[in-house]
C-alpha cells in the first residue's frame, strides 16, 4: 500500500502538476522566477518521493519470487530513468544566451512529458495489479487528475485568448492604428 500511495502522489499527480506550473506560469510576468522555482520544487520533491517509492518497489519485487508484474515493472524502471534524466537535465541546464539552449529546451520538453505520461499510465496499472480497478483509491486518483486536465483545459483556453488578444494588438500596432499608450483601450472597447 505504501509503495502505491507513494508513486501515485509522486509520479501520478507532482509530477503532472509541476508540468502544468511550468506551461501555464511561466508566461505570467508578475510572477518573475517564481515559477521556476515553483515547478523545479515540486519536480524533484516528486522524484526523491519517487525514488523512496520505486525502491520499496524493487523490495516488494525482490521478496516475493516468482510473482511478476512485467509491464508495471517495465514502466516503472522507464518513469523513474527518465526521472533521473530529467534530474541530470537540471545540473547541465546551459544559460538562456547559449546556442545549444534550444536543444536542451527539446530534450527537456519530450523528455519531461514522456516521463509523466508513463508515470500516470503506471499507476493504473498499478491499480491492477493491486486488484484495485474498481476501488475508491481509483475513482479518488481520476477525480484528482480530471481535476488536473480540467485545470489545463482552462489554462490552455487562457492562454489562447491572451495570444489572439496579443495578435490583435500588434497587428494594429504594425498598421499604424494603435500606439502603445492607447492600446489597452482599443483592445478592451472592441
Amino acid at each position: 500500500m505504501v509503495h502505491g500511495i507513494m508513486n501515485a502522489i509522486s509520479w501520478g499527480v507532482m509530477l503532472p502538476s509541476g508540468a502544468v506550473t511550468a506551461r501555464y506560469f511561466r508566461h505570467i510576468q508578475s510572477l518573475g522566477p517564481a515559477w521556476f522555482y515553483i515547478h523545479a520544487g515540486v519536480q524533484l520533491s516528486a522524484f526523491f518521493l519517487g525514488t523512496v517509492g520505486f525502491a520499496i518497489g524493487l523490495k516488494l519485487g525482490n521478496s516475493s519470487p516468482g510473482v511478476t508484474y512485467g509491464l508495471h515493472r517495465k514502466l516503472g524502471i522507464a518513469a523513474f530513468c527518465l526521472g533521473g534524466l530529467q534530474t541530470l537535465a537540471l545540473l547541465f541546464r546551459p544559460k538562456t544566451t547559449n546556442k545549444y539552449r534550444k536543444y536542451w529546451k527539446s530534450y527537456h520538453h519530450f523528455v519531461g512529458y514522456a516521463c509523466v505520461v508513463i508515470g500516470v499510465v503506471n499507476v493504473f496499472e498499478g491499480f491492477e495489479v493491486m486488484g484495485a480497478g474498481g476501488s475508491y483509491g481509483k475513482l479518488a486518483y481520476c477525480l484528482c487528475l480530471s481535476t488536473l486536465i480540467g485545470a489545463c483545459i482552462a489554462l490552455e483556453v487562457n492562454s489562447w485568448v491572451i495570444f489572439c488578444r496579443k495578435s490583435k494588438e500588434d497587428k494594429l500596432r504594425r498598421e499604424g492604428i494603435i500606439s502603445d499608450k492607447g492600446s489597452t483601450d482599443l483592445i478592451h472597447n472592441s
